[in-house]
C-alpha cells in the first residue's frame, strides 16, 4: 500500500486574525461621533415557523430597491431625468425646477429625446439617491436616476484579508472576475483530508464555508487512520485536530465565501464544494482510497458507497505518492477524462521534493492537469517539482520570505484552524498552487460547463505567461510547463466566441432551502430552467442529512395531489409544484433536514428541505420584545442598536451607525429573560445597508415560534456562534437598548 501525504511543507498560523467561535459577544451602542442612520419596520405576529430566513451572504439595500445604487457610486447632486412625451409636447423641459424646496438647474440636454441632466447644489450622495426616487414619482417624469460614477472594471472583493492574498493578483484574477465570478451550478470536488464543515452544526463549521458545501463522503477505510473510529461513512469532516486543516485550506482557495466582508476571498465566488475525504490523521491515506474517492467525485459508482448526487466538474488532488504513475491510477484518470458525466477536469499537485515530477503520482499521470508552484516573485519555488510533465504553474508561496514587506510571510493565505476556533493561516506548497488552477477551471466551467479536459488544458496552456530558464531555475524553461496561469487571458479567450449557456444543473429552486417550520404541511416550490436548452425533470428520491433526531420514513415527503412531480421546461420557463410533510410518520421531536433529489435530464440535482416536529407553541407573540441590529466587525458579532419593551410592540424605529446590519426580532413569551422553546424569533431576510443620514424603512420581520432554539439562533445570524447571538439578544433585552 502506498502512503499518500498532502503536499504542504509547513504552516504559518495567523492567530491574531483568527475568527474564533464566540463564547460571548461585544455589545455596543451607536457611537455619537460616527455618522448614523435609522432602521424602521414592523414585527409581523404569528408567522409560520417556516418563514425563518437567514440573511443573504451579500449585503443588500435593505428595504430599498435592489436596483438602488450605493452612495459611493453616484455623482453628488446630479440626476438624469427623462420626461414623458406628452409633457414635453405641452410645456417642454424646464431649465430650472423647484422640487421639495430644492432648486434643480439643467446642466445639458442628453442624447435621448426628452432626457436632461439636472444638478442640485449642496446635496450629498445619499440625498441625491432620495431625490431621484422622488422625481420618479412625478407625473411628468418617465424615469429619473442618479448620475452614476463610471470607471474601468476590475472586480475586487471586500473580504478584509483579501489585501494579503497577493497570489490572486499574480494570476490576474481581478481582471478575470470582470468576465465571471462563477456560477452555483459548477461543482468542485476537494479530494483531501476532509474539511471543517458539518451540515447543520455551526459550531463545527468554518464561517467562510457556510452555504458553499455539498454533502460529500469519507473514503478512509482504515478506522485507525481515519481518526473517527469508523470505516467509510458519509461525514467527510477533518478529524486531525493536530494537523494543518489541509483540505479546508485548499477548499478556501477554491471557493471560500467571497465579497461578504468576512475573512478571505476564494478564486470562484459561487461554485459549490464537494468534500471527499481520502486522507486521515497526519495526512496519511492509501492509493486505493484516493482513486475510489476521485472516481466517486467524478460521478462513477463505487461498491458499498451511495451514489454521488453532485458529480464534479472539477476535481482537486493536492496529494501524491513517491512513485511513477501506475496503470491503476492512469486507467482511472483516462476514464474520467473520456466518460465522466460532467467532463470532469482533474487538477493535481506536482510535489514538493524539488525533484523531477516523473517520480511522483498522480502528477506524472496523463489526463490530469499537473501544477507546479511559484513564489511571490513569480519564479519557481525551490521546493516545487519540475519537468516536462508540468502543465502550468501557480502561486504556492514561500513562508521563509516577506518580499513585499507587509509584515507577513509570503505564503498562501486561506482558511485554517486555531487553538481557539476557526481562523486563517499561511501555507506553502504545490498543494496551495493546485487549488488556484482548480478555481480558474471552475470559472471556465461557469462559461462552458461541458468544457473537456483537453479544451481546458489548451486554454490554460496557450494563455499562460512563460517562465524563462532562469525563472524556472533548472536551466530549461520547459521544466515549468507553459508557465504561470493567466486567469484573465484564459477566460477572455474562452469568452471570445459565442458564450455558451450552462446546460447541466440547469434548474434553480425557489425557495432554496425549502423550510416547513413547525406546523406548515404544504409549501409551493418553483423550478426554473436557467440553462439554454429544454430539460426534463422529476422528483426522484430524498436522502437524510446528518444530525436528524430520528428516521424519516417513506411517505413523510410527498407531492400534493394535483401537482406535477415531473415534466419538461423550456429555457427560461418555470413551473410550480407543491410539496408536503406528513408529520404522522415521525416519532421524534426536533429539527429535521433532508436532501430532496431531482433528476434533471438524468443528472441528479438536490434541494435542502427543513422541517420541525413537536407540540405547537402559542400562535402569536405577547411577551417582552426586542429588536436588535448586529454588524460583523472582522468576524466579531457587534450589537449596533435596537429597541426593547416589556410587552409586544408592532413597529420599531431606532438609530444605528452607517453600516450593513442584520436585524433580529425576539419575543420572550415566558418572560424568563432567556431565548427558549415557545419564544418567537425572526430575522429580516437580507442585510440592511444604512447610509449616513438615511432612514431605511420597511424592514418587516416575520416572527416565528421556536422549537429548536439552537437551530433558530444559527438561522438568525449564521456567521456567529449561537451562544453569542443568544447572549446579545438577552443582554439587549435586559438593558432596554436605547432608541
Amino acid at each position: 500500500m502506498r502512503t499518500l501525504v498532502p503536499h504542504v511543507r509547513s504552516r504559518w498560523l495567523i492567530a491574531s486574525i483568527a475568527v474564533a467561535l464566540l463564547a460571548a459577544c461585544q455589545t455596543t451602542t451607536p457611537d455619537p461621533t460616527r455618522t448614523t442612520g435609522r432602521i424602521a419596520g414592523s414585527l409581523l405576529a404569528g408567522a409560520s415557523p417556516g418563514q425563518l430566513v437567514a440573511p443573504r451572504a451579500e449585503p443588500s439595500q435593505g428595504a430599498t430597491s435592489a436596483s438602488t445604487p450605493r452612495p459611493g457610486d453616484v455623482v453628488a447632486g446630479e440626476v438624469i431625468v427623462r420626461f414623458q412625451d406628452d409633457a414635453i409636447a405641452t410645456s417642454g423641459s424646464p431649465t430650472t425646477w423647484a422640487v421639495d424646496g430644492m432648486r434643480l438647474d439643467v446642466v445639458r440636454a442628453l442624447a435621448l429625446p426628452g432626457a436632461r441632466l439636472y444638478r442640485a447644489v449642496g446635496l450629498d450622495a445619499a440625498a441625491t439617491i432620495a431625490l431621484a426616487e422622488r422625481l420618479s414619482a412625478h407625473p411628468d417624469v418617465r424615469y429619473a436616476q442618479p448620475n452614476l460614477v463610471m470607471s474601468t472594471f476590475q472586480t475586487v472583493p471586500n473580504d478584509p484579508l483579501y489585501a494579503r492574498q497577493w497570489h490572486y493578483e499574480a494570476l490576474r484574477l481581478p481582471e478575470a472576475w470582470d468576465v465571471t465570478t462563477g456560477v452555483a451550478g459548477v461543482v468542485v470536488a476537494v479530494v483531501d483530508t476532509g474539511i471543517l464543515h458539518r451540515t447543520g452544526d455551526a459550531a463545527a463549521t468554518h464561517p467562510d464555508l457556510v452555504g458553499r458545501v455539498l454533502q460529500g463522503y469519507d473514503f478512509v477505510a482504515n478506522p485507525d487512520v481515519a481518526g473517527d473510529g469508523t470505516p467509510r461513512d458519509d461525514d467527510p469532516y477533518d478529524e486531525d485536530v493536530a494537523g494543518d486543516a489541509h483540505g479546508t485550506h485548499v477548499a478556501g482557495t477554491i471557493g471560500a465565501r467571497t465579497d461578504d466582508g468576512v475573512g478571505v476571498a476564494g478564486v470562484d465566488w459561487a461554485a459549490r464544494l464537494l468534500p471527499v475525504r481520502v486522507l486521515g490523521l497526519d495526512g496519511a491515506g492509501s492509493l486505493a482510497d484516493v482513486i475510489d474517492g476521485t472516481l466517486w467525485a467524478a460521478g462513477f459508482s463505487v461498491e458499498g458507497v451511495p451514489s454521488n448526487a453532485h458529480s464534479a466538474h472539477v476535481i482537486n488532488l493536492s496529494l501524491g505518492g513517491a512513485a511513477p504513475c501506475g496503470a491503476f491510477e492512469q486507467e482511472a484518470f483516462d476514464r474520467i477524462a473520456t466518460s465522466s458525466p460532467r467532463n470532469a477536469v482533474v487538477v493535481v499537485a506536482a510535489g514538493n521534493e524539488g525533484a523531477p515530477v516523473s517520480g511522483t503520482t498522480p502528477a506524472s499521470c496523463s489526463s490530469v492537469l499537473t501544477v507546479g508552484a511559484t513564489d511571490q516573485r513569480d519564479v519557481r519555488a525551490a521546493y516545487s517539482n519540475y519537468g516536462p510533465r508540468i502543465d502550468v504553474m501557480a502561486p504556492g508561496g514561500d513562508l521563509t520570505s516577506d518580499r513585499d514587506a507587509d509584515g507577513f510571510p509570503d505564503g498562501v493565505l486561506s482558511l485554517g484552524r486555531t487553538a481557539t476556533g476557526f481562523g486563517y493561516q499561511y501555507l506553502q506548497g504545490t498543494s496551495m498552487a493546485t487549488p488556484h488552477v482548480a478555481g480558474v477551471v471552475a470559472l471556465m466551467k461557469a462559461l462552458e460547463p461541458d468544457l473537456s479536459f483537453e479544451e481546458a488544458r489548451a486554454f490554460l496552456v496557450l494563455t499562460a505567461l512563460p517562465l524563462s530558464a532562469g525563472e524556472c531555475g533548472t536551466g530549461a524553461a520547459s521544466d515549468c510547463g507553459a508557465g504561470l496561469v493567466d486567469a484573465a487571458a484564459a477566460l477572455a479567450a474562452l469568452a471570445g466566441g459565442t458564450q455558451p449557456t450552462p446546460d447541466d444543473g440547469a434548474v434553480a429552486f425557489a425557495p432554496d432551502p425549502l423550510d416547513f417550520g413547525l406546523s406548515t404541511a404544504e409549501r409551493p416550490l418553483t423550478l426554473t430552467n436557467v440553462g439554454g436548452t429544454e430539460v426534463a425533470w422529476e422528483v426522484f428520491v430524498y436522502d437524510l442529512l446528518p444530525g436528524n433526531p430520528g428516521d424519516v420514513p417513506e411517505g413523510t415527503i410527498y407531492v400534493a395531489d394535483g401537482n406535477p412531480a415531473s415534466g419538461t421546461l423550456a429555457p427560461g420557463a418555470s413551473v410550480t409544484t407543491v410539496l408536503g410533510i406528513d408529520r404522522s410518520f415521525l416519532t421524534a421531536e426536533g429539527t429535521y433536514q433532508i436532501f430532496l433529489v431531482f433528476r434533471v435530464d438524468g443528472v441528479e440535482q438536490g434541494l435542502t428541505v427543513r422541517f420541525q416536529n413537536g407540540t405547537p407553541p402559542l400562535s402569536s407573540p405577547t411577551g417582552p420584545t426586542s429588536v436588535v441590529a448586529f454588524a460583523d466587525v472582522r468576524g466579531t458579532l457587534v450589537t449596533t442598536g435596537g429597541q426593547a419593551a416589556g410587552a409586544f410592540f408592532p413597529t420599531f424605529d431606532f438609530s444605528v451607525p452607517a453600516d450593513d446590519h442584520v436585524v433580529v426580532g425576539w419575543t420572550d413569551q415566558d418572560d424568563d429573560g432567556r431565548v427558549g422553546p415557545g419564544d418567537f424569533l425572526g430575522t429580516y431576510p437580507s442585510w440592511v445597508r444604512v447610509a449616513p443620514g438615511a432612514r431605511v424603512a420597511g424592514v418587516d420581520i416575520e416572527l416565528a415560534s421556536v422549537l429548536d432554539v439552537e437551530a433558530a439562533l444559527r438561522a438568525a445570524v449564521p456567521w456567529a456562534a449561537s451562544d453569542a447571538v443568544r447572549a446579545a439578544l438577552e443582554a439587549s433585552a435586559a438593558a432596554g437598548v436605547r432608541r
